[in-house]
């Protein structure tokens, strides 16, 4: 189904090097570390979580270049901000380790994303290693599963995300992050 205003009514498949050109300009190969409080009063249950994401922000009137993209890879979702923003994001650990970075392998990157990337895609790959990926797991479903972290996969992941930093805009520090330290040490 396309959005009123794409280009064209019919999608079609993108070249590899167009896209692995797109990402370089306006892609983001994000590791964030989440903090979620589940009801805010005295004595709540907070929770500490890792998350992976590949993204792409754009204008809402380019929505038609992220279907195509969309197509193209064969993952993810499209959606629509209220400030007037099209966002394409990929956050399946299944689709993340065998469509996206196997994508950006045979499409590669050639500005500082590459770094990003690289960064990523192994942070990627502990996640894929250590999340419940099981044979009751069906594909898109969302559920809630505690993942028993390995210290030196805890400690990996925040030595990629100090690294990344190099490689992103200025963003303000991660409060939560401290936390993740603590429970490696």
């Amino acid at each position: 189904m396309c959005y009123a205003g794409s280009v064209e009514n019919v999608i079609e498949k993108l070249p590899g090097d167009y896209i692995a050109g797109f990402v370089d300009g306006e892609g983001c190969f994000a590791l964030k570390f989440h903090r979620d409080v589940k009801y805010k009063r005295k004595d709540s249950p907070v929770y500490f979580y890792w998350d992976v994401e590949f993204a792409i922000l754009l204008r809402q009137d380019d929505y038609g270049i992220l279907e195509k993209i969309k197509s193209t890879l064969g993952c993810g979702h499209i959606s629509i901000a209220k400030r007037g923003s099209a966002r394409y994001a990929v956050n399946d650990i299944i689709d993340l380790s065998e469509k996206i970075v196997p994508f950006f392998e045979t499409h590669p990157l050639y500005a500082k994303k590459l770094n990003d990337f690289i960064l990523w895609k192994e942070a990627v790959g502990i996640f894929r290693r250590t999340q419940r990926i099981g044979p009751n797991r069906v594909k898109g479903e969302r559920y809630f599963s505690k993942t028993e972290w390995d210290k030196k996969d805890l400690s990996r992941l925040i030595e990629i995300h100090n690294s990344m930093k190099e490689y992103k805009s200025v963003r303000e520090e991660w409060k939560w992050l401290d936390k993740a330290t603590e429970l490696t040490a």
